[in-house]
């Protein structure tokens, strides 16, 4: 019986050397060898530490444990021979991936790896598990709790066409379109001439964007009709609306507004600018309300236009042009005001008239001054001037005798206009305010 078995093995190990091939649990091996039956490598758990990982020499698989802040480094001896398969696990905590000669294993997921060319490389061109890769042509039995495109390791994902960036979502939430560093939720960049987002609706129907917080709920519309709307949800209202077919502006105005600019409600203007005197060179226009509440201007045109202008000091017997630029043709109401070091202001007005064919004029109304017993101006008057004397004026202490507030007013031709000047008749220089407003025209 020995005899026997000891001639079977012979046979066995003359047949192994003559043709190269081993079977386990089969009498006919195809291959160099064949195995019949499940084959079970071993699991080596290795611990991280520091965000690494070393793999031990002459394992299959490997199981990665512990706790990792970062994406893990893993090293692993190289083979004795190329061909050699390793299998490992990420099965660390902290959401991170680990990496090993460039490829990376999700976090949860297992690769597979052989050694060739003096490395390791993955089996499956570095997708984490056979599978689970998205298809271009669509997933099917998708769960959005488990499935989804993105990472899980704490970095950006990146979309990229023609190996360019596009688009990146930071790791911390905000999303980028044209730029690699976001700064907020949304932040679109470019750098052409023109930089766009479009909300289309490709029907005649409503296009909106809104706008909310805990708050106020606000949407900015395109509605079916053209009209531009910023609408107050919350309220119900529009707030803003810009008409489609006019392009009229109305503010608190849910009825399309019926002029360039239509305010249902009070306005107010803050902080407006003062006009400067200009000698003239400025005009103030005012504005009316009519009985459908337009602003309108007076008519006809340039009735109502004030021009004004502050003199220098003048010294007595000087004379000096305080409004240019005064239209040919029409009327004026003229306004002179003089105050001296002692508070007292004295106003006197006049009709003015300029007219280059004949005609021009100008003739003193009426007065008055700021002190007790001082008289209402007399006027002694050429045909375009008018010489103004007060009585009754004290001396003042800053300088000055009873004719400081004296002065002549005059109407000037100044080439295609007129000029207002003031000659200082009085005994210390003095400086003067004058107003212009026109009344009318012929």
């Amino acid at each position: 019986m020995q005899k026997n078995s000891f001639l079977v093995l012979v046979f066995t190990v003359t047949s192994v050397v003559m043709y190269g091939q081993v079977g386990i649990n089969t009498t006919t091996p195809g291959t160099t060898l064949d195995v019949n039956g499940a084959i079970t490598n071993r699991e080596t758990a290795v611990a991280v530490a520091s965000n690494a990982g070393t793999v031990p020499a002459n394992v299959s698989q490997v199981r990665l444990t512990g706790a990792a802040t970062a994406n893990v480094v893993i090293t692993a001896p190289a083979a004795p021979n190329a061909g050699q398969r390793l299998i490992i696990y990420n099965n660390t905590t902290g959401g991170f991936g680990a990496s090993l000669n460039g490829f990376t294993i999700a976090n949860g997921q297992a690769m597979e790896f052989a050694y060739s060319n003096g490395g390791w490389r993955a089996t499956n061109g570095g997708a984490a598990v056979a599978g689970t890769d998205w298809s271009v042509l669509g997933n099917t039995g998708t769960l959005p709790a488990n499935n989804f495109l993105g990472t899980s390791d704490n970095q950006d994902m990146v979309i990229r066409t023609n190996n360019t960036e596009k688009m990146r979502v930071q790791a911390g939430g905000n999303v980028g379109i044209g730029t690699a560093a976001p700064i907020t939720e949304l932040h679109v960049s470019g750098n052409t001439t023109q930089i766009e987002a479009t909300v289309q609706n490709t029907t005649a129907g409503q296009a909106s964007l809104d706008l909310r917080n805990t708050l106020k709920f606000y949407r900015t519309v395109l509605d079916g009709t053209g009209d531009y709307q910023v609408f107050d949800a919350t309220a119900g209202a529009s707030r803003i609306t810009i008409d489609g077919p006019t392009g009229n502006i109305g503010i608190n105005n849910n009825a399309s507004p019926t002029a360039n600019l239509d305010v249902n409600g009070t306005a107010r203007v803050r902080n407006t600018p003062i006009l400067a005197a200009a000698n003239g060179g400025s005009i103030a226009i005012p504005l009316y309300e009519d009985n459908l509440g337009n602003v309108v201007k007076n008519a006809p045109p340039g009735n109502g236009n004030i021009m004004s202008g502050i003199s220098s000091a003048i010294a007595p017997g000087g004379t000096q042009a305080v409004i240019n630029n005064v239209p040919d043709g029409t009327i004026h109401e003229l306004t002179v005001v003089a105050s001296d070091g002692c508070t007292i202001t004295a106003v006197a007005d006049f009709w003015a008239i300029g007219n280059s064919v004949g005609g021009t004029a100008l003739q003193g109304k009426d007065g008055f001054a700021s002190q007790n017993g001082i008289s209402p101006p007399t006027f002694t008057e050429t045909q375009t001037t008018s010489a103004v004397v007060w009585s009754g004026v004290s001396t003042c202490a800053s300088g000055g005798g009873p004719t400081h507030l004296n002065f002549k007013v005059g109407i000037v031709p100044a080439g295609s206009t007129f000029q207002i000047q003031i000659t200082n008749q009085g005994d210390t220089n003095m400086a003067y305010s004058v107003k212009l407003e026109r009344i009318g025209s012929y």
